[in-house]
């Protein structure tokens, strides 16, 4: 995995997890843009690979990635029902858990086993690696379409583009 590509799925997840532990008016942008920024990027970065050189692994190489995928997206799905969606100052705002963050835990050790699993297989480091981006946007995918449905369900609506500035002007927060 380069530098760089790690440095920015830690930066993404450090940065969306202490905003979203705090609690954070959400709006639909916020749910579903970087969820598909980063799915973006995985798949350009994904599409740098050379296939030719390992398309003798091409099955375990498109399987441990499938699953990879899949199990991202579950993880996601799970940790959706683990966040604490509320209703405050009009709109909906929502906020992670211990629990939310246990999960998270859990998925990292997780996609830790799922790369040791690869590398036994013989799968290609450098095309898993290249995933890493795509899978974490999958998994915020998913955790998106689980708050997104019960943000929904609040009856309230969406935060207005520029909410969080004020909520954290209200508060006193710079």
């Amino acid at each position: 995995m380069s530098l760089t590509t790690a440095l920015i799925a830690l930066a993404v997840v450090v940065l969306l997890m202490v905003r979203r532990f705090l609690g954070e008016p959400l709006g639909a942008r916020r749910l579903i843009v970087p969820p598909l920024i980063l799915i973006v990027m995985g798949a350009y970065t994904l599409s740098k690979i050379d296939l030719a050189a390992s398309v003798h692994h091409a099955v375990v190489d498109g399987a441990v990635l499938g699953t990879g995928a899949v199990v991202a997206v579950l993880g996601g799905l799970l940790r959706g029902l683990t966040v604490r969606v509320y209703v405050q100052d009009g709109h909906v705002w929502y906020r992670y858990t211990l629990l939310t963050v246990a999960v998270w835990i859990g998925l990292i050790a997780l996609r830790i086993g799922q790369s040791f699993a690869g590398h036994a297989l013989a799968a290609d480091q450098d095309l898993m690696n290249a995933g890493l981006l795509l899978v974490l946007g999958l998994s915020f995918l998913g955790e998106a379409a689980i708050v997104g449905r019960r943000a929904i369900a609040t009856g309230a609506p969406f935060a207005p583009r520029g909410s969080r500035r004020a909520a954290r002007a209200s508060a006193g927060r710079p």
